[in-house]
C-alpha cells in the first residue's frame, strides 16, 4: 500500500494546491488536442522540412523511428523494435546527429508531452513490460483494442527508489490508468483505473484527462479539457489521491479556466 505520513500529507496538500492554482493560470496555453506526443525532432534544410520521430507504440511494432516529409506527409519507418522501447529513442537521437553532421540539417526538439524519454531505464522497461501485456490482451479481448498512444509519469528521476509511476494507454476506446509502485528489483500493480476522465469531480462535462504529475505518496495531477455547456473549450486540473482499492479521491477541486477566468467547483454545504 502507499503510506503517508501526517506531515508529509499536509506539505504535499500545500505543494499541491500552490501548484494548482499555477496550472489553472496556464492550462489556457497548453495544447490537449492529442493524448500524447512521441519523442520528436523537427529538422529543416532549405527548402526541406522533416519530423523525425519516435511512436510507442508503433503501427505495426511495439515502437517504430520514423522520418515524415513535411512537403508530401510521407512517412518512411527506418528502424523498429519489439522488445525494447529505448532501442527506438536510442536510434532517434543517432538519426537526428547524422541529419545535423551530414546532411546539414538544423533539428530542434519538439516538447515531450508523453512524458517517455524523461522515465529513467528501470521505469522504461516497466513501461515495456506493461506496454506489451495490454497490447497482447487487445489481440485476444472480445471485442479486440488496441493502444494508440501511452502517456508516462514518475514520481522520482532517474532510478531513485522508492518511487510511483503512472502509465496512462490510450485505447481504440477509452484509456486504462496503471499506478505502480517499484522499489528497486520488484514492482508491483497498485491501481488500475479505468476512463480517466469519468473519474473527474464536479459538475461540467470533462472531454479529456491527461496524467501530468504524480507523487510518491499518489497524489496524481490530471490536467483536463471540459464543456462547460458554452462554445468555449476549457482547461483544468484536479489532484486525485490514488487508493489500494482502483479508485480515485478527491484531493482538490477541479479547477478550470476559460477566458482567463478561474472557475472552481464548489462543494454544497
Amino acid at each position: 500500500m502507499i503510506h503517508m505520513s501526517p506531515q508529509r500529507t499536509a506539505l504535499e496538500h500545500s505543494r499541491s494546491v500552490s501548484i494548482l492554482t499555477i496550472l489553472s493560470l496556464l492550462l489556457m496555453t497548453l495544447c490537449l488536442s492529442s493524448p500524447a506526443q512521441a519523442l520528436e525532432f523537427r529538422c529543416e534544410a532549405p527548402g526541406d522540412v522533416r519530423y523525425l520521430r519516435v511512436e510507442i507504440p508503433g503501427e505495426e511494432r511495439l515502437c517504430e523511428v520514423g522520418v515524415r516529409y513535411a512537403a508530401t506527409g510521407e512517412r518512411r519507418v527506418m528502424w523498429y523494435a519489439d522488445n525494447d522501447t529505448m532501442f527506438c529513442s536510442a536510434k532517434a537521437y543517432e538519426l537526428r546527429d547524422r541529419y545535423i553532421s551530414e546532411w546539414n540539417f538544423d533539428c530542434s526538439l519538439w516538447p515531450d508531452s508523453d512524458g517517455i524519454d524523461n522515465l529513467s531505464p528501470t521505469h522504461r522497461g516497466i513501461l515495456d513490460n506493461r506496454l506489451k501485456t495490454l497490447i497482447n490482451r487487445g489481440q485476444t479481448a472480445t471485442p479486440a483494442f488496441t493502444v494508440t498512444a501511452v502517456r508516462a509519469k514518475a514520481s522520482s528521476p532517474l532510478d531513485k527508489l522508492p518511487s510511483t509511476l503512472a502509465l496512462q494507454f490510450f485505447l481504440s476506446s477509452g484509456d486504462v490508468t496503471e499506478i505502480i509502485l517499484d522499489e528497486g528489483g520488484k514492482w508491483e500493480l497498485f491501481a488500475t483505473i479505468n476512463n480517466l476522465a469519468t473519474h473527474i469531480t464536479g459538475d461540467v462535462s470533462v472531454e479529456t484527462a491527461l496524467i501530468n504529475s504524480i507523487t510518491d505518496g499518489g497524489a496524481l495531477t490530471v490536467s483536463t479539457t471540459v464543456n462547460p455547456s458554452t462554445q468555449q473549450q476549457c482547461s483544468g486540473t484536479q489532484v486525485l489521491m490514488v487508493e489500494s482499492n482502483n479508485q480515485l479521491q478527491e484531493r482538490t477541486p477541479h479547477r478550470y479556466v476559460c477566458n482567463s477566468s478561474v472557475s472552481a467547483r464548489t462543494d454544497p454545504g
